[in-house]
């Protein structure tokens, strides 16, 4: 986990300390819920445009006077005239923090992170495996009452200091009250660390990174063996959904048994072999809940868009994985699902508007693969 070290200074720490002292009532994770619902509606109120990597690069480039084609430099001033005027954010996610990291180079990584500072307003989507417990966790409780939950597209937003998650001291040894106090103090300093920040704190340290090409050769091979058996792309849709719905079956698990004991139930203790069975019948339910694809996409969007993009590799038999997809998909789950505007690459943009995948029929985020199409699209709204 990544540790932030610059140390809040005296004066600010007192003022930090006496706040929270006043309102210490308030539980920690309902502080940090808060904070969070908060910056989801301000977010919202944005048009999103959500950049891959390659076009950060081309805007660090462009920022560094270093790539002086004209449609370039117009798409960096739009976004930094308007993200300056707050009438757009342009937010990462952690994708786009990972493939930061293997920028080698020290300095143009750090005007990376200057540049999306500027650009994202501080704003990250929060982790995928969080955006998927969120949407999980948003269907069993808007299923009592739906007026009664906030909108998903609130609770999916984060800071860029906590894209891998939240971070604040735990088992301090202060009493309930101080180490709550304590913990709000340490969150709201890492809530508004910078993404500068952070790649100067990690300097030259490379934390370990995948680039996958093992796993996409190993998928390859499966693919291969059983592609004679694909009869339908809505058979391995099915297929692939079902797969990455599995994965997170133990989270829904404790999502439901959570939301059981607040209701005033008290949850029996199961043995491993019966948490195994309760997350098979939850598997079960969720496929057969899921079978139509309106239920997906309006309830899991991210695991949705992600199976679809892992199902038009499958589906298109001369095609193979390679290792930089599996950032483009998720890159791809982030934006569609939540954003207005992707900016990609041509084979990505080729496959999402694949009339099969229907994204462009389903999802309002429009996906654009040219810096030219990108003026013309934002200059022209």
């Amino acid at each position: 986990m990544l540790e932030i070290v610059d140390p809040l200074d005296d004066a600010k720490l007192k003022a930090s300390i006496e706040k929270h002292s006043s309102g210490k009532d308030v539980p920690f994770k309902e502080y940090v819920r808060t904070r969070k619902i908060e910056l989801g509606k301000n977010v919202t109120q944005h048009k999103l445009i959500y950049l891959d990597t390659r076009y950060w690069i081309i805007l660090r480039e462009a920022f560094l006077g270093r790539r002086p084609d004209h449609s370039s430099v117009r798409l960096l001033d739009y976004l930094r005239l308007h993200a300056r005027k707050h009438g757009i954010i342009c937010p990462i996610s952690e994708s786009v923090f990972i493939e930061l990291l293997k920028q080698q180079d020290l300095r143009t990584r750090r005007k990376t992170a200057e540049l999306i500072d500027e650009l994202s307003l501080g704003v990250t989507l929060a982790s995928e495996p969080e955006r998927i417990g969120t949407e999980f966790a948003h269907f069993f409780y808007s299923h009592d009452d739906r007026s009664s939950v906030y909108p998903l597209k609130w609770l999916i937003w984060t800071k860029l200091s906590c894209v891998f998650g939240d971070m604040y001291p735990t088992n301090t040894g202060l009493s309930q009250d101080r180490e709550t106090v304590m913990q709000k103090v340490c969150y709201d300093h890492i809530w508004d660390c910078s993404l500068t920040e952070i790649v100067d704190t990690l300097g030259d340290k490379q934390p370990p990174l995948s680039d996958f090409k093992e796993l996409a050769s190993s998928l390859n091979v499966g693919i291969a063996k059983f592609s004679h058996k694909i009869q339908s792309f809505q058979q391995v849709f099915a297929k692939e959904f079902e797969g990455g719905l599995s994965i997170y079956m133990p989270e829904a698990r404790k999502i439901l048994e959570d939301k059981y004991e607040q209701n005033g139930g008290v949850m029996p203790i199961n043995s491993e072999a019966e948490q195994k069975e309760i997350e098979r019948q939850l598997l079960s339910f969720f496929v057969q809940t899921f079978q139509k694809k309106e239920s997906a996409r309006l309830f899991l969007p991210t695991l949705y868009i992600y199976a679809l993009c892992h199902a038009s590799v499958r589906w298109d038999k001369s095609r193979k994985l390679k290792g930089n997809d599996f950032y483009d998909f998720h890159h791809a789950a982030a934006a569609i699902a939540y954003c207005d505007v992707f900016l990609t690459e041509s084979p990505l943009r080729t496959l999402l508007q694949a009339n099969h995948l229907k994204i462009n029929q389903y999802f309002k985020c429009r996906i654009i693969s040219s810096i030219s199409e990108a003026v013309d699209c934002l200059e022209n709204e």
